[in-house]
């Protein structure tokens, strides 16, 4: 898996309104950039992506999200309604993302 293209994804993505997410890797892809915007630590890795996204809404619940940005990946993120293990591979991207998110918005600003 090439990990660069799911974050570019993710950043396209967020530039039209209404678009979802359409897979378990561009979602852990968003899990990695949210959690990194937000200043949360590395996710840890469970065993399917509904987890995953348990632990990254338990850690924003009431913050105010940073940016723009960050409210359409939520978005995107709450849009996706498949179920997903999360293999080391998808994981390794969250970890990807998490590590090259700088700031609070998306790299090509």
């Amino acid at each position: 898996m090439v990990f660069y293209i799911n974050k570019q994804a993710i950043e396209i993505k967020s530039r039209f309104h209404g678009i979802k997410l359409t897979s378990v890797n561009e979602c852990c892809c968003a899990i990695g950039i949210l959690a990194k915007m937000y200043g949360l630590p590395m996710p840890q890795k469970h065993e399917n992506l509904e987890e995953m996204k348990e632990e990254l809404y338990m850690g924003i619940d009431g913050k105010s999200a940073p940016s723009e940005y960050a409210t359409k990946i939520i978005d995107m993120l709450d849009g996706y309604n498949g179920m997903g293990t999360i293999t080391n591979e998808f994981y390794d991207l969250l970890q990807y993302a998490y590590n090259e998110q700088r700031g609070t918005e998306p790299a090509y600003r």
